[in-house]
C-alpha cells in the first residue's frame, strides 16, 4: 500500500506532500463530522419516536374510558388514529425495533374486536382492562428499547466528538512537525548557508535529504558554493592572466601608435622600411623578412626592401612574378599561411636557405593591394599566428603611407606642370612678342642698311635699344613675380610691393584700397590674385598709357573682390583686331581666376580706361 501511494503521488516535491496531507485530514475531519451528523439525525428520530411510543400508553387508556362511555364513533377514530401512530413508529424505525413493533402491532389486533364488544358486554370489559396493564408492558418495552439505543448512540456521538477534538489537537501538532521539517528547518539552513557565504565561508555546503524542491535549491546553493570557491582560488590566476591579456592589448597598442606616428612622419625611403620591416620580424620572431610593391597591372613585383634574404632567392626572377611566386599567388586567396614543407610535389628555393614557412600579408588600401609583406621562418610560429590582426593592420597603415607618397608625387609633377606652364604663359606674353618686335625692327634694320637711309637706320636701331631695355625688364619682372611663390609675407604687404615696384617702373600714380574681414586666403586663392594683379598691371605698364590706377581689394565672409581700374586709351577687347598681347593677358587672368573657381569681368572702352574685376563667392566653394 505505501509503495501504491508513492507510485500515485509520487512523493518528491513539496507541493505534493502538503496535498496529501491535506486530503488525509480532510477526509478523517469529514468522517467524524459525518458520524456526528448521522448520530444527531437518529437521536431526533429516536426521540420522537419515543414521544409517539409515550403517546400509544395514553391512547391505550383512552380507548378504555371510551368504551365505558359507549362513544363508538369517536372509538373507531382513535383505533384508526392507534393504527397510524404504529405505522409512523415502523417508518421511524425501518431496522431497528421493528419487531417489538410488529408484536404491539399483533397484540392490539387481538385487542381491538375487545374494545368494540366492551361497550355493550361487561365480561369482555372486564376482560379488556386485565389484559390493558400487559398491552401496556409491551408498549413500555418499546419506548424502554428506544430510550436504550438511544443512550447508546449519544454515547457513540461524544465519542466521535473526543475524537474529533484528538484529531484536531493530533493534526495541529503533525501540522507543526511537517511545517517546521518540510519549510522552516530547509529554510533556516538556506539562510545559514547564505549568511556563511556573505561572511566568507565558501566551503559551506546544504545536505537537504529530501525529495522535494528545498532539495533542488541545495543543489544549486551547492553548485553555487563550489562556483564562487573556484573562482575565489583561481581569482589571483585569472587576475593574473587578464593583467597579462591587458599588458600584451597595451602593448600592440603602443606598437601601433609608435610605428604608424613613425610612418607618417618620415618619407617613404630605405629608413622608413628598414624601420617597419625590423619592427614586424621582432614582433613575428621571423627570420627574413621582405617588402614587395606591385606595379599598376599587379602582375610584376619588385623587392622595396629585405632583410636576411639570400642574393639568389632575391635574383630569382619567379619571385618577381605575381603567377609563378608562391606568395603572389596569395593575393587571389584568403589564407596567408603557407607551410613549405607540405608541398611534397614543387622544390622552392626558400627551403634551400631553411626557410620552410612563410606567412604573407596584403599590403592593402580599401580594395586595392600595392604590395606584399613577407615573413620567413624555419617553422611555424605562435607568436606570428597570434599577432596576425596587428601586423595586418600596420599593413593597411604602410599602405596609407605609400599612397600618399605617390599622391605627393603625383602633386609635385602637377605643380612642376603647372609651374612651366604659366612660365610659358609668361614668356609668350612678354619675352616673345618682344623679340618678335626685335625681328622685325631687325628685319627692317637690314632694309635700311642696304638703302643706306641713315634717318630710319638710326630710328630702327633706338627701337632695338628700347626692345632689348623692356625685354631686360620684363625679364626681371617676370623672375620678380616667380619669387613671390616663396614669399611668406601677408596678402597685403605682397599687394604692396607689387604696387612699390610698379610705380617705380612706370612713374605712374597708384591708389590702394585694402578692407579684409574674412577669413585668411588660401595659398591658391593667395597666388592666383597675386598673379593676376601682376599680368594686369603689366598690361597697364605696356599698352594702357595711363597715368592714374585705383585697386579695390576685399574680402569679407561672403566674398573676396579684386578690382583694377586705370584712365589709360582703353581698347575694344570684342574686336578681333585689337592688340592680341592684351588678348593673352586677358586669357592668363581668367584661365587663374577659374582655377579657384572665381569671375572674371572686363570693361573697357576707348579713350575711357579698363576695369577689371574678379571674384570668389565664398558660400558657392
Amino acid at each position: 500500500m505505501p509503495n501504491f501511494k508513492m507510485n500515485i503521488f509520487k512523493l518528491n516535491t513539496l507541493s505534493h506532500k502538503l496535498f496529501l496531507a491535506i486530503v488525509l485530514w480532510l477526509i478523517g475531519a469529514l468522517f467524524f463530522v459525518g458520524l456526528t451528523l448521522n448520530i444527531t439525525w437518529k437521536l431526533e428520530d429516536r426521540g420522537v419516536a419515543i414521544n409517539e411510543a409515550g403517546s400509544l400508553r395514553k391512547q391505550v387508556f383512552y380507548l378504555v374510558i371510551l368504551t365505558q362511555s359507549h362513544q363508538e364513533t369517536l372509538l373507531k377514530h382513535e383505533i384508526k388514529v392507534f393504527e397510524e401512530k404504529i405505522k409512523y413508529l415502523s417508518l421511524l424505525n425501518k431496522t431497528e425495533n421493528i419487531e417489538q413493533l410488529k408484536h404491539i402491532q399483533q397484540e392490539f389486533e387481538k385487542l381491538k374486536p375487545q374494545f368494540i364488544e366492551a361497550q355493550y358486554n361487561s365480561e369482555i370489559h372486564r376482560k379488556l382492562i386485565r389484559e390493558t396493564p400487559v398491552f401496556i408492558e409491551i408498549i413500555n418495552q418499546l419506548v424502554k428499547s428506544i430510550e436504550s439505543q438511544n443512550t447508546h448512540n449519544i454515547y457513540i456521538m461524544r465519542l466521535a466528538q473526543i475524537l474529533l477534538m484528538f484529531m484536531a489537537f493530533i493534526s495541529a501538532l503533525l501540522s507543526l512537525y511537517l511545517l517546521n521539517r518540510l519549510v522552516i528547518r530547509p529554510l533556516s539552513l538556506i539562510n545559514q548557508g547564505l549568511q556563511q557565504i556573505t561572511q566568507g565561508e565558501l566551503n559551506v555546503r546544504l545536505n537537504l535529504k529530501t525529495n522535494d524542491e528545498f532539495h533542488q535549491v541545495s543543489d544549486g546553493f551547492n553548485q553555487m558554493a563550489n562556483s564562487l570557491e573556484n573562482l575565489y582560488q583561481h581569482l589571483e590566476d585569472k587576475v593574473q592572466q587578464k593583467t597579462h591579456d591587458l599588458e600584451r592589448t597595451n602593448h600592440e597598442l603602443a606598437t601601433l601608435y609608435a610605428i604608424t606616428d613613425n610612418l607618417h612622419k618620415m618619407p617613404l625611403n630605405d629608413q622608413t622600411l628598414d624601420m617597419f620591416l625590423q619592427k614586424m620580424m621582432a614582433i613575428s620572431f621571423a627570420k627574413a623578412g621582405s617588402i614587395r610593391l606591385l606595379n599598376q597591372q599587379g602582375l610584376q613585383m619588385w623587392t622595396a626592401h629585405h632583410i636576411n634574404l639570400p642574393e639568389e632567392l632575391l635574383n630569382n626572377e619567379a619571385c618577381n612574378q605575381t603567377e609563378a611566386c608562391l606568395c603572389g599567388k596569395t593575393l587571389c586567396q584568403s589564407n596567408t599561411e603557407i607551410n613549405i614543407q607540405l608541398k611534397e610535389n614543387h622544390e622552392f628555393l626558400c627551403r634551400k636557405f631553411g626557410l620552410n614557412h612563410l606567412m604573407i600579408y596584403k599590403i592593402r588600401l580599401r580594395d586595392q593591394t600595392l604590395g606584399l609583406l613577407t615573413l620567413y621562418f624555419e617553422q611555424k610560429s605562435s607568436e606570428a599566428i597570434s599577432n596576425q590582426s596587428l601586423i595586418q593592420l600596420l599593413c593597411g597603415q604602410l599602405a596609407t603611407t605609400i599612397e600618399n607618397h605617390r599622391l605627393i608625387l603625383k602633386e609635385k609633377q602637377l605643380a612642376v606642370l603647372e609651374e612651366r606652364n604659366m612660365i610659358s604663359q609668361g614668356l609668350h606674353d612678354s619675352i616673345a612678342q618682344s623679340l618678335s618686335f626685335m625681328n622685325l625692327q631687325l628685319q627692317m634694320l637690314n632694309q635700311a642698311i642696304q638703302k643706306q637711309d641713315h634717318r630710319k637706320i638710326t630710328q630702327h636701331l633706338d627701337f632695338l635699344n628700347t626692345g632689348i631695355k623692356q625685354c631686360y625688364d620684363d625679364v626681371r619682372e617676370l623672375l620678380n613675380n616667380f619669387r613671390l611663390k616663396l614669399s611668406q609675407q601677408s596678402f597685403e604687404d605682397v599687394l604692396l610691393s607689387i604696387i612699390d615696384r610698379f610705380k617705380n617702373q612706370t612713374q605712374i600714380e597708384v591708389k590702394l584700397n585694402y578692407q579684409s574681414t574674412g577669413v585668411d586666403l588660401t595659398p591658391q586663392q593667395h597666388i592666383q590674385f597675386i598673379f593676376i594683379l601682376q599680368e594686369a598691371l603689366s598690361n597697364i605698364r605696356k599698352h594702357a598709357q595711363a597715368t592714374y590706377v585705383t585697386i579695390h581689394f576685399k574680402n569679407n565672409v561672403e566674398k573676396i573682390y579684386l578690382c583694377i581700374q586705370d584712365n589709360g586709351i582703353g581698347f575694344d577687347y570684342k574686336s578681333k583686331k585689337a592688340d592680341q598681347g592684351h588678348h593673352i593677358g586677358l586669357a592668363i587672368m581668367q584661365e587663374r581666376i577659374q582655377q579657384v573657381n572665381g569671375l572674371f569681368q572686363i570693361e573697357s572702352t576707348i579713350n575711357q580706361g579698363t576695369r577689371i574685376e574678379v571674384s570668389i563667392q565664398r558660400s558657392s566653394r
